[in-house]
């Protein structure tokens, strides 16, 4: 994932926040490069744990780490 992706993501938080679905404080590229860090992140253990579990839990990772990083950016009305 170069860092295309994380301009990508930041540019998907920058609509969400102009929507007002995010935070007006939240910083579109930040939260893209933690995006794309989730993602290699869930990656890398996934991957680490294959021998071991090799039908491994992949889309639960991603699932959980993105639902803590939302949660926290999500606007409350």
């Amino acid at each position: 994932m170069e860092p295309y992706v994380a301009e990508l993501f930041a540019k998907i938080i920058e609509d969400g926040r102009d929507s007002g679905e995010f935070c007006e404080n939240v910083c579109p590229r930040q939260v893209g490069n933690v995006l794309r860090d989730i993602c290699l992140g869930a990656l890398y253990r996934w991957f680490r744990k294959a021998d071991v579990e090799p039908n491994g839990r992949l889309r639960q990772e991603l699932a959980q780490a993105l639902e803590l990083l939302l949660s926290g950016i999500t606007a409350r009305g």
